[in-house]
């Protein structure tokens, strides 16, 4: 088989992996809703879905109907939570995917209601004082009290909330956000008698602050091997891109009288062209130090970044057109981890991930 470039190769095994170690983690009465927002942290929500099903995922978390959708191509019986934002007026394309939709205020809940062609399992969701999506505990009492019996439409089946995402939050920080959410859980408790689903904990809380594991955690970063190095490391989770590679698609020797428009050394005798730009993830300019590996060795990146294309110093590598260009991976020997190039592109390693296009082609192996 002809391989396609650029490409990225990603590791379904490591997945299986992580999800596992979750599992393992985890108390038996814990469900795992797994977090494919943004097409899976961009390894295709349709893939990691199917590999998570069958590891025994309890059911699946999305932000858009897009997602929603490439799930539910693949997996028919398990449950999709939509998180808050969708419009009433995509009622059809809910009820049509069978979604488990977000409310976060009385009005919402009102409005769906009179929408839905028949009852449908939703969640509510608490903001615990981010100021994002979600009742406040003032208006969910108002909701509960005075609205929830003519909402006879909305099976409301779960609550959860979504925590702080601060690096250096404090433990009397969650503390005083659980209390929030625990008074909100007591309300809905109290007159939700079809209540299953608490949910409180994602990737940065499931193995920091136990407290948070009510019934059900939404977890989705860890799920890829994107976890702070100290959990990375303890609980022997694995990174599931291994590969980012394009190749020289032309080869330029640079003559001393040349016109140069691009502010290029004088040391550069020799460029290389890869068609992959800013278009393709690659940062809009390129940051100091860049390189990729060619041939083993480490090339520097040269400037200007291009929509669709990049230059390499060549001058000093015999390197010919058709060559793989490594931006992220082992070759002869040598490697740039995810960790390096999120150094190098100075971005977060869940950016790495993000920066994923739909375009660039995805090799999936289950090594």
């Amino acid at each position: 088989m002809t391989l396609p470039y650029p490409r990225y190769e990603l590791d379904l095994g490591a997945v299986m992996n992580n999800y596992l170690k979750l599992r393992k983690h985890l108390a038996k009465h814990v469900d795992i809703f797994c977090c494919l927002k943004k097409n899976a942290y961009g390894c295709g929500a349709s893939a990691v879905a199917c590999v998570l099903d069958h590891a025994g995922a309890a059911g699946f978390a999305v932000s858009t109907l897009a997602d929603a959708a490439e799930i539910r191509s693949v997996i028919q019986n398990k449950p999709i939570l939509l998180y808050g934002g969708t419009l009433v007026e995509q009622v059809d394309t809910v009820e049509r995917l069978d979604l488990t939709i977000t409310i976060g205020s009385a009005d919402e809940a009102l409005e769906w209601n009179r929408v839905f062609q028949h009852p449908r399992n939703v969640f509510l969701k608490i903001d615990v004082g981010l100021l994002r999506f979600g009742f406040s505990n003032s208006d969910l009492a108002v909701f509960l009290n005075d609205h929830r019996q003519i909402c006879s439409n909305l099976n409301i089946i779960g609550v959860y909330t979504h925590l702080s995402e601060k690096a250096d939050i404090s433990v009397s920080d969650i503390k005083s956000q659980q209390d929030v959410f625990d008074q909100a859980v007591e309300q809905c408790q109290a007159c939700l008698p079809e209540l299953k689903h608490v949910c409180a904990s994602s990737t940065e809380t499931v193995f920091s602050h136990r407290m948070l594991d009510y019934n059900m955690v939404d977890v989705g970063s860890l799920l890829y091997g994107l976890a702070a190095p100290a959990v990375f490391s303890s609980m022997k989770l694995e990174s599931v891109v291994s590969q980012l590679v394009a190749r020289i698609t032309f080869i330029k020797t640079v003559s001393s009288n040349a016109p140069n428009h691009i502010d290029l050394s004088a040391d550069v005798k020799r460029i290389g062209i890869v068609n992959f730009g800013w278009g393709d993830g690659y940062p809009r300019h390129v940051p100091a130090n860049a390189f990729v590996l060619v041939r083993g060795n480490a090339v520097a990146v040269l400037g200007p970044v291009h929509l669709e294309q990049i230059r390499l110093d060549l001058t000093n590598i015999e390197a010919e057109v058709g060559d793989e260009v490594v931006f992220l991976g082992r070759q002869n020997g040598n490697e740039i981890s995810t960790e390096d190039l999120a150094i190098q592109w100075s971005v977060s390693i869940h950016e790495i991930y993000c920066k994923i296009r739909p375009h660039i082609k995805k090799i999936y192996r289950s090594d």
